[in-house]
């Protein structure tokens, strides 16, 4: 049996196929056996993947490029992989490398056949329709050809899309470009390939099976863990080693451990041993150590753990949290299980830049991200490709938003149909690397023995892995994600701010402060991290209650597809619809939630309890719905969770019921561990904003730490009584600042147009020199060029010298004042605060919707008003959230959130609103609105008109 060699879409400006495709038309053709033939390895998990889902015998290899010749490897051996990916590892980062011992070596050309067998390789030549004079002369020289079918496109519309992307990676024009196959490069089936030259010819087959059967010998290490080792001595017992940090972390943890710790200690450090993975809480602990972070938060499942928490890794105590340490580490997992820790945002780079001088740049990389066509930069690369110019796409991309919305408009144009068609062709293809948030691995040697890696995109000294987070788990490299957050940095900013009124870390326990609690129970949480989003704000206002554990499961609930759920969740625990397990399963397992299933953990724990599951299988449902090809792979797994309840005696309508929330799981879903690790640093920034509102809205704003924009948070700020001043080149600094309890002072980072060395320089010349008494003094000691002055002064910086607020007769001082006879027309607070908009992003003295009523006239309402269920309502607003969705039939609707001078209110343009409508809303517009404000379960909202 020979086999074939797939040109996937990772072959960038080349493949057609992605490997689902690929491996399909693999099987169509006959083949048993499909081996990868891209240049390096980076879509080879995914293949694998599908071969083996579809009953065909996946194989390695990767095509290479030495000394301007074209090659390609089929290691097979575990010193030809390693040898492969050094390879593809030295030349992504400008090496050369040397061509790899242990593989099966296949040459494109003859020329290049010869040349590896002058340096002792011994090479086959890769035989085809196109180069039988070459197959036949190689014969004639004692050199082995082989002709595995190469998979490059099978019908003349694959030839048209590899013509589209070579025109895509080459930023030319389809017409312009020059192919690199031709149509007698189309693929055939095996039956066919077999009959004709080379595959026909004897000599040819037998080596071409003579590979297959080489390489197939050869068994891959995949799923067996490989593990980073701590910086400590060689011959040191790690399991020893981590016992004794633990204990030294316990008096740090508490004051009077609770009974139940030893044993939940000892369960889990049995395991860790039984499972090789004390180096791994080791290695993570000395990175957190070592980075010498202000504040961190250990997350995701990891924070189930005791080990993890009396190392300072995470910061819940699993015990008085009630967390499922299962789902972190069993003896069931088979894949690694990875340790989340986030650091604020400013702090992230170092930290990772001192992981890998620390384990050095052999050992260590990130790991990719592969990003995926979206569709405006399908449409955009694929028009371009057809010399559209680029004034009609940026007007078009304005409409697109997803793959089933804005792109059908287009279709009534008959221009734009075959681009369209290319562009919808493109859906699911490889674009481009990127760079993963956090994701870190460090191998205990040589990170090319596992994976190949190459220079990160836009990161200076940053290797990432060719795979991405699945391809690098499923291989078994446990994978250390060090993430940054804005919030955390805005808590430790705040903290710094406060100093000796900031309480003392060991006494400091927000999640039990009433008015923390009140603040998150009435929904008042803009700013506060991880809840501050308008469905958690609505749904804390619906529940009323503000204590850590309905604030835990709050932070899970909010999901796509939940909404009937959260509706349900609602009326039960308000008491207005009785809440009787529907089984006595449900009932033990979801009490706290009244039945609905909240965390990842209550998915696996049903398909234990009422399908009978092992853990293991429950937990690859859970796995199934956080993937791209869930709903292939879902069916599946409802039909056998419907046996193992038939076969369990539970009732059809209970397992209705039961499926019908597994599948609000979906997309994205959240662990409890997750889920209490982000509510503990939910509770500490409420607790700012409940007692030091000035200092965390500076933060948060300085920080850009959150879900809306500057504006949205001055407009809360205001709400709150505070009062918000201007930039001001004597009073601001470069960031946004409390001026006493009730004071918040814009800073001059939020100035558009000045540079920011310049900000800076004047910064430290006032600090050194003290305040400016004029402008003219400011331009003496301090070198500005126009445009900083411009925007310094339009933006209201100088306003102190300002006869009147009038900007535009001060702007004249740096030109000697305004010449005689010249009379600038004054700066009133209009066209302050229209200054103020295009400079800040924000105004000061008048509300952006103010300033358009007041320009356009109409819209006698206020937003305020909404609060007054029954009327017809029309009014100017800024909008500051919005969110698009699709209803259960699939019709468009959006979620708005709107806001005046007077108060902030969400709306609701339901389909038929939405369709009126030339384009949705969109944050930052300020326009009028009409509609019927409405009471919904509690709460009034705006139906939009």
């Amino acid at each position: 049996m020979t086999f074939l060699l797939a040109v996937t879409d990772f072959s960038t400006g080349e493949g057609v196929y992605p490997a689902p495709m690929a491996v399909a038309l693999a099987r169509r053709l006959g083949y048993g056996c499909v081996a990868s033939w891209d240049h390096g390895l980076h879509g080879w998990p995914r293949l694998r993947e599908e071969a083996l889902a579809a009953g065909l015998a996946p194989l390695l290899a990767s095509r290479f490029t030495w000394r301007g010749l074209d090659f390609g490897a089929l290691p097979h051996t575990d010193r030809g992989y390693a040898e492969l990916c050094r390879l593809l590892t030295d030349q992504a980062h400008g090496r050369e490398g040397d061509p790899p011992r242990d593989c099966v070596l296949l040459a494109e050309t003859l020329e290049g056949q010869e040349y590896l067998a002058r340096e002792g390789f011994a090479p086959y030549l890769l035989a085809h329709a196109r180069n039988r004079m070459e197959a036949m002369a190689a014969a004639s020289r004692g050199l082995p050809a082989a002709a595995p079918q190469v998979l490059r496109f099978r019908r003349e519309a694959g030839l048209e899309l590899h013509r589209l992307k070579r025109a895509m990676a080459e930023r030319s024009t389809v017409t312009r470009v020059e192919p690199l196959w031709e149509p007698r490069d189309a693929a055939v089936t095996r039956a066919s390939w077999e009959t004709r030259f080379p595959g026909a010819d004897p000599a040819i087959t037998r080596a071409s099976e003579g590979i297959l059967e080489k390489v197939r010998a050869w068994r891959m290490h995949w799923g067996d863990w490989v593990m980073p080792r701590p910086m400590c001595a060689p011959d040191l017992d790690l399991d020893e080693e981590l016992k004794s940090r633990l204990r030294q972390g316990i008096p740090k943890r508490y004051a009077a451990p609770p009974p139940e710790l030893e044993a939940r200690i000892d369960l889990e450090l049995d395991l860790i041993r039984r499972k090789r993975f004390a180096g791994y809480f080791l290695a993570v602990h000395d990175i957190i150590r070592e980075a010498r972070a202000t504040r961190t938060c250990g997350r995701g499942s990891g924070a189930a753990s005791i080990v993890s928490y009396l190392l300072g890794i995470t910061n819940v105590d699993p015990i008085a949290t009630n967390l499922m340490f299962e789902r972190f580490l069993s003896d069931a997992r088979v894949d690694p299980p990875d340790l989340d820790v986030d650091f604020a945002w400013d702090e992230r780079d170092e930290v990772i830049a001192s992981v890998f001088r620390r384990y050095g740049q052999e050992r260590v990389a990130m790991v990719s991200n592969h990003v995926y066509f979206k569709p405006k930069g399908a449409l955009r690369d694929v028009a371009l490709a057809h010399g559209r110019p680029e004034a009609e796409l940026k007007v078009l991309a304005r409409f697109i938003r997803g793959w089933d919305e804005g792109m059908q408009g287009i279709q009534d144009n008959p221009a734009w149909a075959p681009i369209l068609a290319q562009a919808e062709a493109l859906r699911g293809h490889f674009h481009q690397l990127s760079v993963h948030p956090g994701g870190t691995v460090i191998a205990p040697g040589a990170l090319w023995h596992h994976v190949p890696f190459q220079p990160a995109p836009a990161k200076e000294g940053v290797s990432i892995t060719q795979w991405d987070k699945d391809g690098v788990e499923d291989y078994g490299l446990v994978k250390i994600d060090l993430l940054g957050n804005r919030s955390l940095a805005v808590v430790r900013d705040a903290l710094e701010v406060l100093g000796d009124r900031a309480p003392a870390p060991l006494h400091w326990n927000p999640r039990l402060d009433p008015a923390t609690q009140g603040l998150l129970a009435r929904g008042d949480s803009m700013g506060v991290f991880y809840v501050e989003s308008p469905a958690t704000r609505q749904l804390q206002q619906r529940v009323g209650k503000g204590d850590f554990e309905t604030l835990v499961i709050h932070s899970s609930l909010i999901r796509p597809a939940a909404n009937r759920w959260i509706d349900t969740y609602v009326r039960r625990s308000r008491g207005e619809e009785a809440y009787a397990p529907s089984h006595p399963v449900l009932g033990s397992l979801l009490s706290d939630s009244f039945g609905v299933l909240v965390y990842q953990e209550d998915v696996v724990r049903v398909g234990m309890a009422m399908a009978g599951w092992s853990h293991e299988e429950a937990d690859k449902l859970r796995k199934v719905l956080g993937k791209d090809d869930c709903s292939v792979k879902l069916p599946l797994f409802e039909a056998r969770f419907r046996e193992g309840c038939a076969a369990q005696g539970i009732p059809p309508a209970v397992v209705d019921e039961v499926w019908d929330m597994v599948r609000t799981f979906r997309g994205y879903s959240f662990c409890k561990p997750h889920s209490a690790s982000y509510a503990q640093v939910s509770f500490e920034s409420a607790w700012l904003k409940a007692h030091h509102p000035a200092v965390f809205f500076a933060s948060v704003i300085t920080n850009q730490g959150g879900f809306y924009a500057p504006i949205a948070y001055l407009g809360d700020a205001r709400r709150h009584n505070l009062v918000v001043r201007g930039p001001d080149a004597n009073l601001s600094r470069w960031e946004f600042a409390a001026e006493g309890d009730r004071g918040l002072r814009v800073g001059l980072m939020a100035v558009k147009g000045a540079q920011r060395g310049e900000v800076e320089a004047l910064l430290e010349d006032r600090e050194r020199r003290g305040p400016y008494a004029s402008l003219e003094e400011l331009l003496e000691r301090v070198s500005l060029s126009v445009p900083t002055v411009e925007a310094l002064g339009s933006g209201g910086a100088f306003d102190r010298w300002a006869p009147d607020g009038d900007r535009t007769r001060l702007l004249w001082t740096r030109l000697g004042g305004i010449p005689e006879g010249v009379r600038p027309r004054p700066t009133d607070p209009f066209d302050r605060a229209s200054l103020e908009l295009e400079l800040l992003g924000l105004t000061l003295e008048i509300h952006p919707a103010a300033l358009q009523r007041a320009r356009h006239g109409g819209a006698p309402h206020r937003a305020a008003d909404v609060a007054r269920p029954g009327h017809q309502l029309r009014f100017w607003a800024l909008v500051v959230a919005e969110k698009t969705v699709r209803t259960e039939k699939g019709d468009l609707m959006q979620f708005v959130t709107f806001e005046d001078e007077t108060a902030l209110c969400e709306a609701v343009a339901f389909p038929d609103a939405y369709r009126k409508r030339r384009r949705p809303f969109r944050v930052g517009d300020i326009l009028p609105v009409a509609g019927k404000s409405v009471r919904q379960d509690g709460l009034v909202v705006l139906e939009v008109a």
